[in-house]
């Protein structure tokens, strides 16, 4: 009755091996790279290995009734093909939205019982703020772009929620979209992080040309993409839904609750 977490140490693999222990599940798998330094939760078995290289992940379904598979794309047929025939019976996977189909799809062809997360923007993006957020002004082209962002606790709270149930039958074959509490514009996303932080933060509206200028340094030929995506949002608006609460027993973390627990990234 073994639950194995790969990507055990990433950013949402960690944090769903703590809601599992949180949610008195004893028996765990934790797949990593390097246990030594993993500092896992006491109980929790570390196991050396990478989704990346299928070739290491001998040994690592054995006894294993549910999975969940962090989103690595180019190996996931051959992740899903070694867990069916080492008798995995339930996977919840992390993909993503429209750029995210293939895996997706490769995801619900394996054979095996699946349940696919699909979550929308993260919240620890808005780490990316830092900066501009010390400065107290956001600076961006779109303010009336947006998204209902959700944090990466949450989006692991439903997979422990899922890969903990006693029944699993009403998730197989679903494709969850999880979204923050409510639908945010980027003036509204500057102003929670402000109000999560203790100290006014304000939007100040600049060209595209100039955003792009101010991020290429860091993302390179990503800043057009991921203006892009911004403008596309001011279209085709996500709404904000309430299947984290559904689906986990609680409801998600504001934008302004996720910074006032980070506040450290900001400075604050």
């Amino acid at each position: 009755m073994t639950i194995l977490v790969t990507g055990a140490t990433g950013n949402i693999g960690r944090k769903v091996v703590d809601e599992l222990v949180a949610r008195g599940v004893t028996d765990i798998r934790a797949l990593t790279n390097d246990p030594a330094k993993a500092a896992l939760p006491s109980g929790v078995e570390a196991f050396c290995g990478f989704i990346g290289k299928p070739e290491t992940l001998d040994g690592a379904f054995e006894g294993v009734t549910g999975m969940y598979l962090a989103p690595y794309e180019p190996t996931a047929a051959e992740v899903l093909q070694r867990a069916k025939d080492a008798g995995v019976q339930y996977v919840v996977a992390t993909s993503g939205s429209a750029h995210w189909q293939a895996l997706t799809d490769t995801i619900l062809a394996s054979g095996i019982d699946v349940t696919v997360l699909g979550p929308g923007e993260f919240m620890e993006n808005f780490a990316g703020w830092a900066g501009q957020v010390s400065g107290g002004v956001v600076r961006e082209p779109y303010p009336d772009a947006g998204s209902a962002p959700i944090a990466m606790q949450d989006i692991a709270a439903v997979a422990a929620a899922l890969l903990a149930a006693d029944e699993r039958a009403p998730h197989v074959g679903k494709v969850y979209e999880l979204t923050g509490p409510s639908f945010l514009t980027r003036v509204d996303m500057a102003a929670q992080i402000g109000e999560g932080i203790g100290r006014e933060v304000a939007f100040e509206q600049i060209s595209r040309e100039e955003a792009e200028e101010a991020l290429r340094p860091e993302m390179g030929d990503m800043a057009s993409w991921y203006l892009d995506l911004q403008d596309a949002s001011r279209r085709y608006r996500q709404e904000a839904n309430s299947l984290v609460e559904e689906l986990s027993g609680r409801p998600p973390m504001s934008l302004a609750q996720w910074a006032e627990r980070n506040r450290s990234l900001f400075g604050a």
